[in-house]
């Protein structure tokens, strides 16, 4: 008599990748004001640069096209092609600038409502950044003018939410000198017993 065996089948291991870990929450809220001011900070100066780079783009196209059809005579069909190319790059261009600047309105929304909710925590949040920016400033290489504006403007927002100073401690209670006092007039009390 033959003993079967049975063929080994592999287990499949499962057809779609792990999710990823979920992101752990800061440890604190000032430090999740903190990140969020400046991720304010950034997408503001990336808008900027957003703008500033679309405004370049059209110029530098103009100039590329117009070097190319003076050195090159180039005909209509070739002008169009790259006017067409031209104008999806500054498409994409717009539409990034565009989500940029959602982004941006998005933590700025955040910032404000951490501000009226959390008046302490983030006068401590924007305390944090200016010294971190300030040891910043010292490091070689480091654009000290962006800095200081940065800083400045920290320091009025700063400013602007009134955080109550830590309070003072408690006061000594009044002291109260007390005058001798005189004795009460009083009825004449009869004598002890026995006395009369």
């Amino acid at each position: 008599m033959k003993v079967r065996r049975h063929k080994t089948t592999r287990r499949r291991r499962g057809a779609t990748a792990p999710a990823p870990p979920p992101i752990p929450p800061p440890p604190d809220l000032t430090t999740e004001i903190e990140q969020s001011v400046d991720a304010r900070d950034e997408l503001e100066v990336g808008v900027a640069r957003s703008e500033a780079d679309r405004d370049q783009l059209r110029s530098a196209f103009l100039r590329s096209l117009a070097g190319e059809m003076s050195a090159v005579v180039i005909d209509a069909n070739r002008a169009l092609e790259r006017f067409a190319a031209w104008r999806s790059q500054e498409a994409r261009a717009t539409q990034a600038a565009d989500e940029l600047n959602q982004l941006s309105a998005m933590f700025k929304e955040r910032v404000e409502r951490f501000k009226s909710n959390s008046k302490d925590e983030s006068a401590a949040a924007l305390r944090r950044i200016v010294e971190r920016l300030t040891a910043e400033r010292d490091k070689p290489g480091a654009d000290k003018d962006a800095i200081d504006k940065r800083v400045e403007r920290l320091l009025a927002e700063q400013e602007s939410l009134g955080a109550a100073p830590p309070p003072a401690p408690p006061r000594p209670p009044k002291d109260k000198t007390t005058s001798p006092q005189r004795p009460m007039k009083t009825k004449p009390q009869p004598r002890e017993r026995g006395e009369i």
